[in-house]
């Protein structure tokens, strides 16, 4: 039994404490996978010098800069021999208690295990209303459960990888979304203290989110100043056809149902992220430049 660790890099990290903090965690044999964004040539080699004679370490890094989700679907396509592979973002540092709970999980016979994080405060009720009305947005529209959980931590199984690395579109939704019928979940819950600052570099908003987000919001205003002009006509008696008073008000009503469309499209974006083209995986994959990594992997 042996499982790989997954670490998306965008920017240096401090890789000791993320080694460290991983062979705390896990005890199961494991290989750890640094992987490098371009650009980042003096991480790549602080990575080769700092684990010289480390053969559990390994890494490599692309020839441009991309995003998370493009350098976890290469990495999986290099961890799909072992049992399981563990995600997990370098925008922090590994939680010890966190890599526990997802191989005590995977060893009951869950073959995937998200982390959920709460929060405390006010910001558990914002974040709470949020999920609460994007969950009836998404059931709505019809599209598949969304456990809110984290898009870069967590557990896949050597089966769901060999899923999704032989499916034609690299999509970050098949690990984002309860897609997988038939497959055993599991969520873990982790409180983050509401105060903490999140890494700014993996928070990636591709443009469809940007243009819902715009949408969402002219038609919100929109709707608000066309009810509020129904509003004030009805109560100052306005001298006007009651035709168009019922028109101010379906619109404006059509407005918020809109907004709130184009809010669920928006969340639904920022969660999914784009479709990862098979040419630009193998372009990026045939330039890779590897430490440690054998030609089978």
């Amino acid at each position: 039994m042996k499982i790989a660790f997954l670490i998306p890099v965008l920017d240096e990290i401090n890789i000791e404490k993320t080694y460290n903090r991983i062979n705390e965690a896990c005890d199961i044999e494991h290989d750890v996978f640094f992987a490098i964004n371009g650009k980042l040539n003096s991480f790549f080699t602080q990575v080769r010098t700092t684990f010289l004679s480390d053969s559990s370490v390994k890494a490599f890094m692309v020839d441009r800069p991309v995003n998370e989700h493009k350098l976890i679907t290469l990495g999986m396509e290099l961890t799909e021999d072992y049992d399981a592979t563990i995600i997990y973002s370098g925008k922090e540092l590994p939680n010890v208690d966190v890599i526990k709970a997802f191989i005590a999980s995977w060893k009951a016979g869950n073959k995937i295990v998200y982390l959920k994080k709460e929060y405390s405060g006010f910001k558990k009720l914002g974040v709470n209303i949020k999920r609460g009305f994007y969950k009836m947005g998404i059931s709505m529209l019809g599209i598949f459960k969304d456990r809110c959980a984290e898009t870069d931590i967590q557990l896949l199984d050597n089966d769901v990888v060999k899923t999704i690395n032989q499916l034609p579109q690299k999509n970050r939704q098949l690990r984002v979304l309860d897609s997988f019928v038939g497959y055993p979940t599991d969520v873990i819950q982790l409180e983050i203290d509401s105060k903490m600052k999140e890494n700014k570099n993996y928070d990636e908003k591709i443009k469809a989110y940007k243009v819902c987000g715009i949408i969402s919001l002219i038609s919100l205003i929109l709707a608000i100043a066309l009810i509020g002009v129904g509003i004030v006509g009805t109560v100052m008696r306005w001298e006007i056809h009651a035709l168009l008073y019922v028109t101010l008000f379906v619109v404006g009503i059509f407005g918020l149902i809109l907004s709130f469309v184009f809010a669920i499209k928006k969340t639904l974006h920022y969660r999914v992220g784009q479709v990862f083209e098979i040419a630009e995986l193998k372009d990026l994959s045939n330039k890779l430049e590897k430490y440690n990594i054998s030609n089978k992997n």
